[in-house]
Parts: C-alpha cells; structure tokens; sequence
C-alpha cells in the first residue's frame, strides 16, 4: 500500500469536510477554493500516486 497515495485520500476528504463547513457558513468563495483544491488532489493522486 502506498502511504503517500493514502495520506492524499485523506487530505482530500479533509478538504471536502472544510468546503462543506464553508458553505454552510456562507463562506462561498472558501468552499469553492476547497472543492478545487480537493479535486485538484484527487487528479494528483490519481495520476501519479496510484498504480495502473
């Protein structure tokens, strides 16, 4: 198992936790930047950490 591939799952489900916190409080612009950043680390992830 690779713990690098596994620590960014985590931070992106991290991230989709603060955009969720964000839009509740209607911090629209914080959620956004977090749903990005949050699929911009899955791509990531993705791409280079997970094997074919």
């Amino acid at each position: 198992m690779n713990a690098l591939a596994v620590v960014s799952a985590a931070f992106a489900v991290f991230l989709f936790v603060v955009a969720l916190f964000a839009m509740t409080v209607g911090e629209l612009q914080g959620a956004g930047l977090a749903f990005l950043s949050a699929s911009l680390v899955i791509y990531l992830r993705e791409k280079y950490l997970v094997g074919e």
